[in-house]
């Protein structure tokens, strides 16, 4: 998988040098149009980052999913779990499966109010904490397989208007 990464990645390059459509021999596949669709380029994009971290990814005990939502839970003790679901594009009963996992691995606590049955509150465990600092590194935004072939400059342009394009601009937090 690694090998078929980087033949897109270069032709991606070589399709960005000359959007008019770079013909390549007739095994390649040509981008075009394709290199000006969002949507493709950062699927693309993640592709790439998500291969790098599955590469170094067995030195810690969290996929990068799993990081992502235990992030969440840690930044905001006693979120719902509704809430949290919704926040991130994740179906409630998936939630729910994750949760249950993170239970029994002692990284979260679930709490239901006495009120209302219905809500789940959720809070990270001494566990989740050691777990997130664990995986900080491969994770938290700073290593560099998450730039590509930007320089650190212009990483954080293209995370700020991937905040801007995805409405988190306006968070209270702006990370890096």
């Amino acid at each position: 998988m690694g090998q078929m990464m980087q033949e897109i990645k270069d032709q991606m390059q070589r399709e960005m040098d000359d959007p008019e459509g770079f013909a390549l021999a007739a095994e390649h596949v040509i981008y075009g149009e394709l290199c000006h669709n969002t949507g493709f380029l950062l699927r693309m994009a993640w592709l790439q980052v998500s291969e790098k971290m599955e590469e170094n990814s067995l030195s810690v005990s969290l996929s990068a999913a799993e990081y992502t939502i235990l992030q969440m839970i840690a930044q905001s003790p006693g979120v719902r779990q509704g809430h949290l679901a919704q926040a991130l594009y994740i179906k409630p009963a998936a939630m729910t499966r994750i949760i249950r996992a993170f239970e029994e691995r002692a990284l979260v606590l679930r709490e239901i109010p006495t009120g209302d049955r219905r809500t789940v509150r959720l809070s990270i465990r001494p566990a989740g904490r050691k777990a997130l600092q664990q995986a900080r590194a491969l994770y938290g935004g700073a290593a560099e397989h998450e730039r590509g072939h930007l320089s650190a400059g212009e990483q954080r342009q293209l995370n700020q208007l991937l905040r801007r394009f995805c409405g988190l601009d306006r968070s209270e937090t702006q990370a890096p």
